[in-house]
């Protein structure tokens, strides 16, 4: 089980972000971004994007009181993954290998 998870406020955004502590007024998180639902066209499909909950702010951890948390729930793996990708300090290598498509020419 994972200390990820999805929180529904009850302004209506849905925030990922890792749970640092959990008390029966607040929930401390930390590295948090809303989803954001986005179609670009009727017919489409929906596309989930991640922006940082306060951007404007140098924290990384917030303090969000428990009133304010409608739901709390495990995120979707692929959701799990993105977020894992977009916080982690270690960059992850794709499904495919790494070639080389312009290589050098040698002479006989």
């Amino acid at each position: 089980m994972s200390d990820v998870k999805i929180l529904r406020l009850t302004t209506g955004e849905d925030v990922i972000t890792k749970i640092v502590t959990e008390t029966p007024d607040n929930i401390t998180v930390s590295k948090a971004f809303v989803i954001i639902p986005r179609q670009s066209a009727p017919g489409q499909p929906v596309q989930l994007l991640m922006s940082l909950y306060m951007p404007y702010t140098e924290n990384d951890t917030f303090i969000i009181k428990s009133a304010n948390v409608v739901t709390q729930v495990d995120p979707k793996s692929e959701i799990l993954a993105s977020y894992q990708q977009n916080t982690s300090s270690i960059l992850t290598p794709t499904n495919s290998l790494i070639t080389e498509t312009k290589l050098p020419k040698l002479e006989k």
